[in-house]
């Protein structure tokens, strides 16, 4: 596991995500799977985008999160190593120009007294689509065009 002091960047331009109603969408387009993230893990999806440091990303979850400080630090951790074994985030060179600028503390705003409870951060994995993500619609058709893939010789 990476030390707390880590820079961590989204994998782009292999990985692609949208975010749409506090739910984030994220597509790896090496390996054809896409992901789900709940809003928890949206939030450190999205401080992870603007290049802040790990212990950074924990102190804002803590701030905006009721729950032991343990349980976030150990589950964020956690979420942090799978979004590296999926490599849909990557460690970020010291010295590089975001890593110097996500010194800066994340502000978060939440209304004062509204804080929703911390539940451990969720990527969901989904590889049903992996066939269709992973089809060059240029080289891998027939003559008829997308989406006949076309067939073996064989």
């Amino acid at each position: 596991m990476h030390n707390l002091r880590a820079h961590f960047r989204i994998n782009s331009p292999k990985v692609i995500y949208e975010t749409i109603d506090g739910e984030t969408v994220i597509v790896n387009l090496d390996t054809g799977n896409y992901y789900s993230l709940d809003a928890i893990g949206a939030d450190i999806w999205d401080s992870v985008g603007k290049g802040f440091p790990v212990d950074h990303i924990i102190d804002d979850i803590a701030c905006r999160y009721t729950g032991e400080r343990e349980e976030i630090d150990r589950d964020v951790r956690l979420f942090m190593n799978d979004l590296l074994k999926e490599t849909l985030i990557v460690p970020l060179e010291p010295g590089t120009v975001e890593s110097e600028s996500a010194n800066e503390t994340p502000v978060r705003s939440t209304p004062a007294g509204v804080r929703s409870d911390f539940k451990a951060p969720n990527l969901q994995k989904y590889s049903d689509m992996q066939d269709l993500l992973l089809l060059d619609p240029i080289h891998e058709v027939d003559d008829t065009g997308w989406p006949n893939v076309k067939k073996d010789d064989a």
